[in-house]
């Protein structure tokens, strides 16, 4: 298996086939996050399609990485915003403030079938609605994309204790608003969910 390095290294030197193989392995989870971070499915596409075709335009000035996921999110994200502030004439910092990160579930989300489970899913629907902005994304990032608090940290722009003050913050929300099994129930849904 290749790693993120030698996958990387490969698209630096020119290879076509690691661009497609970044491409394929990246791209649903890409379309995801930037659709989570503005929910309009033509700029994800336009800003993830203008991402590759730098990645590649660019590709012998590009520097060394070992984590082509949170390259390629951390790239995403900083064009949707500043495509979103073009929009608006707002700056970026502004953006970047107001963006309205969602959690939200879809048919295929349902993890099971049984009443108790869908009980269980409407209250952990409702307590990842009442988180804050910054609180969903990064619940999202931890628990959905497995990404380190170091991570999101550079990712959102937050010290890591921030970071870790927002997860702290949610989850003792949702354990307080759904009762003692919440965390069992939602780290359950989030790993079938990445699984899925």
């Amino acid at each position: 298996m290749t790693t993120d390095r030698e996958l990387w290294n490969q698209l630096r030197s020119g290879e076509e086939t690691a661009l497609k193989e970044i491409f394929s392995q990246y791209i649903q989870l890409l379309y995801k996050y930037g659709y989570k971070c503005c929910q309009d499915s033509a700029l994800v596409e336009d800003a993830i399609q203008d991402l590759f075709l730098r990645l590649w335009e660019k590709r012998s000035t590009l520097g060394e990485t070992d984590a082509i996921k949170f390259y390629l999110m951390s790239s995403l994200k900083r064009d949707l915003y500043r495509r979103m502030s073009r929009n608006k004439n707002v700056s970026l910092e502004e953006e970047h403030q107001s963006i309205d990160f969602v959690l939200d579930f879809t048919v295929e989300d349902q993890i099971v079938a049984a009443e108790g489970d869908r009980i269980n899913k409407q209250k952990l629907e409702k307590t990842l609605n009442s988180l804050s902005k910054r609180q969903k994304e990064v619940i999202y990032l931890r628990f959905y994309l497995e990404m380190s608090p170091e991570e999101v940290s550079e990712l959102m722009q937050i010290s890591n204790q921030s970071v870790r003050n927002l997860q702290s913050e949610a989850l003792k929300k949702m354990k307080s608003e759904m009762g003692g099994s919440a965390l069992l129930y939602f780290l359950l849904f989030f790993s079938v969910q990445k699984w899925s």
